[in-house]
């Protein structure tokens, strides 16, 4: 089995779009607030004097979708006009006039589904867009792409229940029927307001979750949760801050990675953990006297950490930076692979067609840098790109910059 699982992934790394089976990275950038594109070493800008955010590839990479912002928008902006751009014909389409940041590709097919305020729509790459579901606090495609998993809450009252629910698609009524999957039980000191995206683990049978308290106190804890693709099994795991990207399942098998600790300050008490669900147990990773701020998973056994000295100094000056370290979960050893300076660090590790690429910035400027996957042969790759919104030592980089990433497993057949 295990052999007949390498030679569909080694088939599949052949369907891969040209710029990244030649070993060329792709991806789509903020500059100076106009979006831009980098495709092996040429750039190329695609918008002219507006401010773009929160670029996102369609699958096979001929699509681009981000917001235009008002330029006088004083905070990060989480909301604005959403567009598409076709890197063919070179041509951008607006697809509504008002959508929030939290907009996705379909897994399988150039389909956009997008919140304006709480309706989930969705769009085509027409521009043609239809109303889903009102109500919506978050959702994410199912992995097969035939609809969606969306977090609603029950009632008006801050305690009610979270329901989780299914839209799949009705070829007979041509729309997406609602089914109730899962309802969570809010008690009278959860707080618990909605929930974040969903992510699948690699054999379908796991979603990750963060359970998402009222505006206050989300911004220094909130509940990473399990449930069973079959609504079985429900578990609350740990604590940590509502970032997406700080918990992710590793390529192949079920075990979710992720950085916990309480405290809106990223450079205090954040710890990287894996969380075994079938065994209902983690592993913490990260030394003490350590904070680790950032990761992405090289293999099922290899993950790459942006890692630094753990402070609480009030001023920024007192505050260490991070650099890479690459972590083996089974050996717990650990290499240090990137130097940057005392005023540098290092974030955002990402690893995609043969290259270990991330972020360093000095808390002015920023730089995507490219390596090998050891780190070896480190340089520039895009230079100034705009630094991400800050909060307490922690950058939204999904907000100036997306990796093309072809999604292996989403073609790879459910396990039994």
């Amino acid at each position: 089995m295990k052999k007949m699982l390498a030679l569909l992934i080694a088939f599949l790394l052949l369907l891969q779009p040209i710029s990244l089976a030649t070993g060329f990275p792709q991806a789509a950038f903020i500059r100076n607030h106009d979006l831009w594109i980098k495709m092996g070493n040429g750039e190329i800008k695609l918008t002219d004097g507006i401010r773009a955010a929160y670029p996102k590839w369609s699958p096979d990479g001929q699509w681009i979708a981000y917001l235009s912002v008002p330029k006088d928008v004083e905070f990060a902006p989480r909301a604005g006009e959403l567009w598409l751009y076709h890197l063919d014909s070179e041509k951008h389409t607006k697809v509504s006039p008002n959508a929030s940041a939290n907009f996705s590709w379909s897994p399988k097919q150039n389909v956009l589904a997008f919140q304006s305020d709480q309706d989930l729509l969705q769009t085509a790459t027409s521009g043609q867009a239809q109303k889903i579901a009102s109500g919506v606090i978050n959702f994410s495609w199912l992995p097969d792409g035939t609809g969606f998993l969306t977090s609603s809450k029950a009632g008006e009252n801050v305690y009610s229940d979270i329901v989780l629910s299914k839209f799949l698609w009705n070829q007979q009524t041509d729309r997406y029927k609602s089914h109730p999957f899962y309802t969570i039980k809010v008690g009278a000191n959860d707080y618990f307001y909605g929930t974040s995206a969903f992510k699948w683990s690699p054999d379908r049978r796991w979603i990750a979750f963060e359970l998402v308290p009222t505006a206050s106190l989300s911004a220094d804890s909130n509940t990473l949760s399990v449930i069973s693709s079959d609504a079985k099994l429900f578990r609350k795991i740990d604590q940590m801050l509502n970032y997406e990207n700080w918990f992710q399942w590793a390529p192949t098998v079920s075990q979710l990675g992720y950085i916990q600790g309480v405290s809106r300050l990223a450079t205090e008490n954040k710890k990287f953990k894996v969380f075994n669900p079938e065994q209902n147990a983690a592993s913490e990773f990260t030394p003490a006297g350590y904070v680790d701020r950032d990761f992405d998973w090289q293999t099922d056994q290899m993950v790459v950490v942006s890692r630094s000295k753990e402070s609480k100094g009030f001023s920024a000056s007192e505050r260490p930076m991070p650099s890479l370290y690459k972590l083996d979960t089974r050996t717990k050893t650990v290499m240090k692979i990137t130097s940057p300076s005392a005023k540098e660090g290092d974030f955002r590790p990402e690893s995609t067609g043969g290259h270990l690429l991330w972020i360093r910035t000095n808390r002015e400027k920023a730089n995507v840098w490219i390596a090998s996957p050891n780190g070896l042969d480190q340089k520039i790759w895009i230079q100034n790109l705009d630094l991400g919104a800050w909060y307490y030592e922690h950058w939204d980089w999904d907000q100036v910059f997306a990796l093309y990433r072809k999604n292996i497993t989403a073609f790879l057949p459910v396990s039994d």
